[in-house]
């Protein structure tokens, strides 16, 4: 069993609290001077939200001194926070906290001796992309104690899963509080699906050389968590009724490469891309079929946030940032959302709500990203992020029951099959085979939105 890292212990040895705030004290989570409450979500890192009784001034990461009443703490243990068996780099931390840097338009931390030249204009352009959607919200980093493996973050307030927001049905709301309007989750579906696809065009145009420094470290221990994946997915496939083994190493294999086409976009043999012509040398631009871009790699909707009135949007755990592309960002987004269709738990209504969210969001992506959304590159990616995603995500959660489980895995291989083995053999109708006519309504509705070409329903 895995410990729960001690944040009381800990901040009353930080240096940064005021000294009136670093009592003794002999109760395990709570100070008379703050009070610290454990968060839950999360597999790799252990967080807290520690609220003072008083607002405290605290220098953040810019040099400059702001007032908080609260701050997020994130503590990066050597493996992963809910299975310490499972070795994990602390070195995602620095990942994560230059990734909000970038996005904040900070001056990213590198090694002081080997500073970045010329990068100002292109962070601009990046922060410029979440100035335009005031409802999206990212932390900013107040503190980063790299001995001890702790973040100290903005509290971006009391939110919740974007996926449990729209699970939960009208009844499930206080009493007296009137369910959101469906008005407010179209526009935050909206404003999100606009955002990513203004923030991927704009990671497309950073320095080359900003991008190798961001993703060296992520490079190391996402290869290990790459080879994760891909025995996971094989063990996963294990209990796939109707395959045989040839397939199931054919279906492995369609997500292995796609990882490893990832891994040809980094720095270590860009030279070598850029000799035959697939990468220039200044940017990370390539072909229309690769689209390579900066990511949270790990894009589901824990990571997304809002509010009780769908007015804030919040995008949280950055420590897998890196290079990815914008079609398995949205295919493992999406993934995580049709798993949450198929839960018991989960009334008509909140798959209805889940599947107008979903499609106000890909149609606001597709607007603003129209051709990327129609290739059959992009649609390949995505359907092998998605595949993999629900084959993988039946162990993520527990209250599926035996039909649900079914249901994920059976949509899971139908989407791997329909990637095909190339991006010119792709095989769409394999979406539809067999498939709960509700199911593949919810699903098609969804995909047409994408630009997918879907059978008339």
């Amino acid at each position: 069993m895995t410990s729960i890292f001690d944040f009381s212990s800990y901040l009353l040895s930080a240096n940064l609290l005021p000294p009136t705030l670093n009592a003794n004290s002999n109760e395990a989570n709570h100070n008379p001077q703050f009070e610290v409450t454990v968060l839950s979500g999360g597999y790799t890192n252990f967080t807290a939200r520690v609220t003072f009784p008083e607002p405290i001034s605290l220098a953040a990461a810019n040099s400059s001194t702001r007032t908080y009443e609260s701050v997020i703490l994130k503590h990066a243990p050597p493996h992963f926070a809910t299975d310490s068996t499972i070795p994990m780099s602390v070195a995602r931390q620095a990942t994560e906290a230059r990734a909000l840097e970038l996005i904040m338009g900070a001056p990213i931390r590198f090694d002081q001796d080997d500073p970045v030249g010329g990068i100002v204009e292109p962070m601009k352009a990046v922060k410029a992309v979440l100035d335009r959607y005031p409802i999206i919200q990212v932390p900013a980093v107040i503190h980063y104690d790299t001995e001890k493996n702790v973040l100290w973050l903005d509290d971006l307030g009391d939110l919740k899963s974007v996926a449990d927001a729209l699970a939960a049905s009208s009844s499930d709301a206080g009493s007296g509080e009137d369910p959101t309007p469906e008005s407010a989750l179209q526009e935050l579906a909206t404003q999100l699906g606009s955002f990513l696809a203004d923030f991927y065009q704009a990671s497309k145009t950073l320095p080359a050389e900003l991008v190798d420094r961001l993703t060296a470290l992520s490079n190391v221990y996402m290869s290990e968590t790459f080879e994760y994946l891909v025995n996971s997915t094989r063990d996963a496939l294990d209990g796939a009724p109707g395959i045989d083994e040839k397939e199931k190493e054919g279906l492995v294999k369609r997500f292995e490469a796609l990882l490893t086409d990832t891994q040809m976009r980094k720095a270590g043999q860009r030279a070598e891309r850029v000799a035959l012509g697939i990468v220039h040398g200044d940017s990370i631009q390539t072909d229309d079929e690769e689209n390579p871009c900066l990511g949270m790699v790990d894009f589901w909707p824990g990571n997304v946030l809002v509010n009780p009135d769908w007015t804030k949007c919040g995008l949280i755990d950055w420590e897998y940032f890196g290079m990815s592309d914008d079609a398995s960002e949205l295919g493992m987004f999406l993934a995580h959302i049709h798993i949450i269709n198929f839960r018991p738990s989960t009334s008509p209504e909140g798959q209805e709500r889940l599947g107008k969210f979903m499609s106000a969001l890909f149609q606001a992506y597709s607007r603003h990203s129209p051709s990327k959304a129609r290739s059959k590159g992009f649609q390949r990616r995505f359907l092998i992020s998605h595949g993999r995603e629900l084959v993988n995500g039946i162990g993520m959660y527990k209250d599926l029951g035996a039909k649900g489980s079914q249901n994920v895995m059976e949509a899971g291989v139908r989407s791997l099959r329909a990637a095909g083995p190339s991006s010119d053999e792709l095989n769409l109708e394999a979406l539809w085979e067999e498939s709960d006519e509700s199911g593949g309504i919810w699903l098609s509705e969804i995909l047409s939105s994408l630009g997918f070409l879907v059978p008339e329903t």
